[in-house]
């Protein structure tokens, strides 16, 4: 079992989890909350997960505010912008005591899933002591920076410390959980409270007493072999690379505690990431007001009479829902609750259902507005629009070669041969009833490109109008609903916007100690090439990518690849495609494979049977992987036809 606070990407039982399911996650599997301890516990994560969702709604109606007042009655707020950083940087900190609670962190346990039993408790309980130590060291931090900066903003006219106030609270919080959580699981009640206390003296053994130092060594070999090892012991991906940052500050400092505490909240806190919150709400009130099902309609009325019908209505669902979502794994489980079932009453195996799922599922990732773009433009410096632009051909172009696949297989396999061609008049219907949800795809595309709104501003009218046609328009859930929804959504969105902020102090390590430019010599040293060094990095990719969750992915290795790939003459815009294309493959092979797990949970599928049927969907994806690594035309020929933003 993972530990208290950690999340596994290898159990299928919990993959979801770390994914973006939307209303679509489910339910965590806990104890009911008995005796005075539990209910303490259960109010305690209601407290803190309605603060989260209130200043989630704070943050929407702060934003939409300022583009109907810069739109309408040309007047902006002048203090919008900062007042939304701060508090999508409270619904982050907010978020790590909901995620220790409820084991929602991402983490990788194949590894310690193969100790002996013995070994791999011992383990666990080690991760503890990990996960309860660094959350120590962010909490002094935290006090630290509070004590430590001064002056006021002028613009919110509040003391800065304000803005970090929230820190030491969520981390009390948070160990409060971690310590007391177990006690509401099976297995050993004491192991969260022995945790902590073990945590708490090595706190004093290495930072207040300094009877034990790491001091002299190599700040970036400490921060990687501490964040590897973490991670092979089955740590969250965010707390063991916060883990990492703060022993290459006890090496060298180099960063210490407070900077690092600053640095991931200046990271996480960019006005462009908000963008990140409001995408993942508009896709989960999407599911929720059976917008998506509109979509669904739509797809089979255009392919479901084609060979294999009801597996090319999956992949054609996949994409536009990727026009509107930008969450790969929010469309797998919804692909895997609606189409997987319809699928396998037709005479699909239940493991090609979910390897038709799971394959089509890496679309709204690339077609925009794909949030792992978001998240690649915010590290690598790059242009929002440009990226999305770029998307739309090999997005369009994945989709052409999952289609021939099926086609062949259902051939093969005597599939989809008794659907009707709709007609005129029902594709007609089907399309009046999607076009609203069709023309939210063309309101985010278009606002961006003409440049009438950015990316934060285009995902807040998103989350709006979702809103109104799923609870105004179509009446399909209540204040309840709605509610639940977007609690759903501010703890998503504040599981990426944790590693964006912990990924900032990680980065800042490797720049300060040029490790981008030794890669680069390394690399280089073996072929100055551009092809070559394309297949290298697609090489390197590949191989993180079946390791790691993308998002985690992305931070850790853009800083790394793209100024290789500059150095050399790439097209940053060509390459993030390439970095984005790549690692979503990560989501369809083993040991990780998010997206197979996510239809594996939910279809309850073995995952085993469903990595055998992913082969030739995979192998398509690799040729288009090839074809857009090796054809920059592909990336960047939309840009250049209609000029980018």
């Amino acid at each position: 079992m993972p530990s208290a606070g950690n999340r596994t990407a290898s159990d299928p039982a919990e993959a979801t989890g770390s994914a973006l399911t939307g209303d679509l996650a489910l339910e965590e599997e806990r104890p009911a909350a008995d005796g005075l301890l539990g209910k303490a516990l259960r109010y305690l994560e209601n407290v803190i997960a309605s603060a989260a969702t209130l200043a989630l709604i704070a943050l929407i109606g702060i934003v939409f505010a300022n583009v109907v007042g810069r739109y309408i009655f040309n007047s902006s707020l002048t203090w919008a912008a900062e007042a939304a950083q701060w508090l999508f940087v409270a619904i982050i900190f907010l978020a790590i005591p909901l995620a220790h609670q409820a084991r929602l962190h991402l983490s990788i346990t194949f590894l310690v899933d193969k100790l002996p039993p013995n070994l791999r408790a011992a383990t666990i309980v080690v991760g503890d002591v990990v996960v309860a130590y660094t959350t120590i060291m962010l909490l002094f931090g935290g006090q630290e920076l509070m004590e430590a900066i001064g002056g006021t903003n002028h613009v919110l006219g509040l003391p800065v410390w304000v803005k970090f106030l929230v820190i030491p609270f969520s981390c009390v919080c948070a160990l409060i959980f971690l310590g007391f959580g177990t006690f509401q699981r099976e297995g050993n009640r004491w192991r969260g409270v022995s945790a902590i206390a073990a945590a708490s003296i090595l706190y004093l053994v290495v930072n207040t007493y300094g009877l034990v130092s790491i001091s002299g060594g190599d700040p970036a070999l400490v921060m990687f072999g501490a964040f590897l090892l973490a991670m092979a012991m089955g740590i969250p991906v965010s707390f063991a690379m916060l883990f990492g940052a703060f022993l290459a500050n006890q090496s060298s400092g180099l960063l210490p505690d407070p900077a690092i505490v600053q640095n991931m909240v200046n990271g996480a806190g960019k006005f462009l990431l908000l963008a990140i919150p409001f995408f993942i709400t508009a896709g989960a009130l999407m599911n929720a007001g059976g917008l998506s099902r509109r979509l669904m309609d739509f797809a089979f009325t255009l392919v479901g009479h084609l060979r294999g019908g009801f597996a090319q209505v999956n992949v054609v669902s996949s994409m536009l829902y990727g026009g509107i979502s930008g969450s790969s794994y929010s469309d797998a489980a919804l692909g895997s609750k609606i189409l997987v079932p319809q699928m396998v009453r037709h005479g699909y195996s239940p493991q090609l259902s979910c390897a038709v799922t799971a394959s089509s599922a890496v679309m709204p990732n690339i077609i925009p507005p794909s949030i792992a773009l978001l998240i690649l433009a915010a590290v690598g410096n790059l242009s929002v629009g440009a990226l999305w632009l770029a998307g739309v051909l090999p997005g369009l172009l994945i989709a052409c070669g999952l289609m021939m696949v099926v086609y062949f297989i259902a051939r093969a396999q005597g599939l989809g041969e008794a659907t009707a061609r709709a007609n005129a008049r029902e594709r007609s219907s089907a399309l009046f009833h999607a076009l609203p949800v069709l023309l939210l795809a063309v309101v985010i595309l278009g606002g961006i490109r003409f440049g009438v709104v950015t990316p934060t501003e285009a995902g807040v009218l998103a989350v709006i109008y979702a809103w109104f046609l799923g609870m105004i328009g179509y009446r399909a859930y209540g204040v309840r609903g709605l509610w639940r929804t977007l609690r759903t959504s501010a703890t998503e969105a504040a599981m990426i916007g944790l590693l964006i902020g912990v990924a900032a102090p990680f980065a800042f390590v490797l720049v300060t100690e040029q490790v981008p430019q030794s890669v680069t010599a390394f690399v280089t040293g073996l072929s100055s090439d551009p092809l070559v060094v394309l297949l290298i990095a697609n090489l390197v990719l590949l191989l993180f990518g079946m390791i790691l969750d993308i998002g985690a992915a992305i931070l850790i290795l853009t800083p790394l690849l793209l100024p290789l790939a500059t150095s050399l003459g790439i097209d940053p815009i060509h390459f993030g495609l390439v970095i984005v294309i790549n690692l979503m493959l990560g989501g369809l092979t083993p040991p990780v494979g998010m997206l197979v797990f996510v239809t594996a949970t939910i279809s309850r599928t073995p995952a085993h049977l469903i990595f055998k049927s992913m082969l030739p969907f995979f192998a398509v994806l690799i040729v288009v992987l090839l074809m857009v690594t090796y054809i920059p035309a592909i990336s960047l020929s939309l840009g250049w036809l209609i000029g980018g933003p």
